[in-house]
């Protein structure tokens, strides 16, 4: 329940911010009106999103982690949470919770990066292409997202934070600051950081990531940093234009049929 609310209620104070964002700082391609009828399955998956792959998540981490505990005789899973942060080796859970938090979403980032690139191998893309389905890109977009691509996702991020030792305040707070922080990366706001554009994600960096044109695809998989993608070669942010279309070839309408039964089908039959 406090994931859950720390969802909500950033999402009542950031969805704003964005907004007056994009007025002030439009990017190339403007911001599409967020209450028109052809929005409402972006607003769909900000009800399903958290409520529903919010709760799975949690439970399929804690599953994985009362494995690994039971495996390594950590003894009392009725407080699970504690368990790793109170017998684990490594000194993460007893840095300033501050340090913790950004030491977590470094190491989440560096993990949802090598997430993101496989689930745009051929096999899973079928899944995670839903999250590209959106031909009108801004933070509405952020949460349309297949359930089983978005649970993948969150328990490979998660999971490993728990494991680590970090305060299980941390590991509470990780999922819905990171799913937050993507309302900020799917604005459509133009922002240049200079230099470090190479560091810092930014929605500028994403919208490549989402371009339909072919040179842009297998391009900008980090989600807080853009240094993974420097790092690994897979950083593209050409300084002369601006993507001006997104979406997959071919288009995959709003229903539920094709946004959540026709992706499973392809991934199964691959």
């Amino acid at each position: 329940m406090r994931s859950l609310a720390i969802v909500y209620v950033g999402f009542l104070v950031i969805a704003p911010l964005c907004a007056l964002a994009q007025r002030l700082r439009p990017s190339a391609v403007p911001a599409p009106r967020v209450l028109s009828r052809a929005r409402r399955v972006d607003w769909l998956y900000w009800l399903v999103t958290p409520l529903g792959t919010g709760f799975l998540t949690r439970a399929a981490t804690l599953t994985f982690a009362a494995l690994v505990a039971l495996a390594l005789g950590l003894g009392d899973l009725t407080a699970l949470l504690d368990v790793f942060h109170a017998r684990s080796p490594l000194p993460f859970g007893r840095w300033p919770l501050l340090v913790q938090f950004a030491t977590a979403i470094v190491i989440a980032d560096f993990v949802s990066y090598w997430s993101h690139r496989a689930r745009h191998h051929a096999r899973f893309f079928p899944l995670h292409a839903i999250h590209h389905s959106a031909r009108e890109l801004d933070w509405l977009a952020a949460a349309r997202m297949h359930p089983l691509d978005d649970l993948v996702d969150n328990v490979a991020v998660t999971l490993p934070i728990l494991l680590l030792g970090f305060d299980p305040r941390v590991f509470v707070a990780i999922g819905p600051a990171l799913l937050l922080h993507t309302l900020y990366l799917h604005s459509a706001v133009r922002l240049s950081l200079g230099p470090l554009r190479y560091v810092i994600a930014t929605p500028d960096f994403h919208r490549w990531h989402h371009a339909i044109e072919r040179e842009a695809q297998g391009s900008n998989f980090g989600g807080v940093l853009a240094i993974w993608d420097v790092m690994f070669g897979t950083f593209r942010m050409p300084r002369d234009r601006v993507p001006d279309a997104f979406g997959v070839e071919p288009p995959i309408d709003d229903s539920a049929r094709a946004q959540l039964v026709r992706p499973l089908d392809r991934v199964i039959r691959a």
